[in-house]
């Protein structure tokens, strides 16, 4: 495992416990992207309902603490110098393997557009049109194909992106400011992501689903708090994470009406992530290998895996 991690998308401090904490949040990623594949993967089954949004949700949740931590240990000397190269960092990595995509899809969105009961909006001229907005990051606003749709969560997070150096100058420099303007923007985000489900619609939109990168946001600013956990709770917290997921998985097989219970007892996978990042405790032996090495490629096969699953361009 020490040899893989050298390789990870997260950079790793000086102290071992947050270098294994870094490993950590690959693994924790890796699972989340399991979360959404299964999802996907068996969507036509209509007996994964939920497990997916747990998922990005998680997955969120990792990328709000990132956030803080680059805008927090950037060593750049004014605010808008912070803010161009954390804007500019998360576009180099981010964009070019969008556009690949999008544009990759092309030649098989107009082949594959007569394929027997696709699901709507399949034909061609719907994906050109889902084109210019998949380009902006607004998918998450609009109806588009399937195979695009799925970056609906991509769009929310580099919406976000674009908001953090704000939202971390708006913090000013003192702990009260701080409280005030961050606290202050996680209620409001956690009010709107708990009325989406009475609400009916909209859950796409970055206002109602983002709260879980403003939490990580959170989290990781005011680490020292968890940090005083005792061990002891930290392992039972650990172990508890095992029984949520798999009453997750469980209760979702009884059909839709399980969603809400799903999403809602998956929010709970946010703590153990956040144990095992703070505290350095990685999945062990083979299993941390395998969702560290997923972890580290989530980006690009969240992007591709779509074609393959929920968008029927290949027999399911």
């Amino acid at each position: 495992m020490n040899v893989s991690a050298s390789r990870s998308t997260t950079p790793l401090p000086e102290s071992e416990q947050d270098r294994l904490g870094s490993i950590a949040l690959d693994q924790w990623r890796g699972l989340a992207l399991v979360l959404v594949l299964l999802s996907h993967g068996f969507f036509f089954t209509d007996r994964v309902n939920g497990i997916g949004r747990v998922g990005v949700n998680l997955f969120f949740f990792i990328s709000g603490i990132l956030v803080f931590r680059s805008l927090s240990h950037t060593r750049a000397k004014t605010d808008l110098e912070r803010s161009k190269s954390f804007w500019w960092r998360r576009l180099r990595r981010l964009y070019p393997a969008m556009i690949t995509y999008t544009l990759a899809m092309l030649p098989f969105a107009w082949l594959l557009q007569h394929r027997p009961n696709l699901p709507p909006s399949s034909d061609f001229i719907s994906y050109l049109k889902a084109v210019p907005v998949a380009f902006v990051y607004g998918v998450n606003y609009f109806e588009t194909p399937m195979s695009i749709g799925h970056m609906w969560s991509l769009a929310c997070e580099m919406q976000f992106y674009m908001l953090a150096p704000i939202i971390y100058l708006l913090g000013g420099k003192t702990d009260r400011r701080r409280h005030l303007v961050f606290g202050f923007l996680l209620v409001v985000l956690l009010g709107l992501g708990l009325a989406q489900p009475f609400i009916g619609k909209w859950k796409y939109h970055f206002e109602f689903a983002v709260w879980p990168m403003m939490l990580g946001f959170c989290c990781e600013y005011k680490r020292h708090w968890f940090q005083r956990i005792p061990k002891l709770f930290v392992t039972l917290i650990l172990w508890f994470s095992v029984a949520v997921c798999a009453a997750s998985l469980l209760i979702m097989l009884f059909g839709m009406e399980m969603k809400p219970l799903v999403v809602a007892t998956g929010a709970l996978l946010l703590a153990p992530c956040l144990m095992a990042y703070l505290f350095g405790r990685p999945m062990p032996k083979m299993i941390g290998l395998v969702m560290k090495w997923m972890g580290e490629r989530t980006y690009s096969i969240y992007l591709w895996q779509q074609p393959f699953t929920i968008c029927d361009f290949l027999p399911n």
